[in-house]
């Protein structure tokens, strides 16, 4: 009489567990969602005139991108601050442009430098990216200063799909 009970939470163990193994397969593993891209830079310098290009792929026109500018910036710093253009494009169509500010000090030899050798600074884009089909798109990073900005080794493009957080 007590063997078919004894089954029964053998069973619902079983069920149990396999349950949990098909829940856990279904969340979002970390890192899952992102990307990141880095453009190398000339030695001597960024000039104004020559934009970075990074490729950015739409798989639906639901897809939202949350978009970081990176620079990795090394000793040979020579401003406090630099301005960017962001250009989201396909083709000659312009879709999106924002301008970015990077304070890298706070005053006058003040400088911010978090790390020993290259330094990372980041800027988020305003809103998240989006575009009204699906597809291959370009972001284009590029100098809003006149001067070409020295002692940048990289720069990267960092995006997060936010497309799951809205739903």
């Amino acid at each position: 009489m007590h063997q078919p009970t004894y089954l029964l939470r053998i069973y619902f163990l079983l069920a149990s567990l396999v349950s949990l193994f098909l829940l856990g397969s279904c969340t979002e593993r970390e890192g899952e969602g992102e990307y990141f891209a880095f453009e190398a830079v000339p030695r001597d310098g960024w000039k104004p005139a020559k934009p970075l290009t990074f490729d950015v792929l739409f798989p639906e026109m639901t897809t939202r991108l949350s978009a970081e500018v990176i620079l990795r910036m090394d000793s040979r710093l020579d401003r406090g601050r630099v301005r960017l253009l962001s250009t989201l494009r396909r083709s000659e169509m312009i879709l999106r442009q924002d301008t970015l500010e990077m304070n890298f000090a706070s005053g006058v030899g003040q400088w911010r430098r978090p790390g020993v050798v290259y330094h990372e600074f980041v800027a988020p884009l305003a809103q998240p990216l989006h575009v009204p089909y699906a597809g291959l798109f370009v972001l284009e990073v590029a100098l809003l200063d006149s001067l070409p900005l020295q002692g940048v080794e990289s720069v990267g493009l960092h995006l997060v799909d936010s497309t799951r957080e809205r739903k």
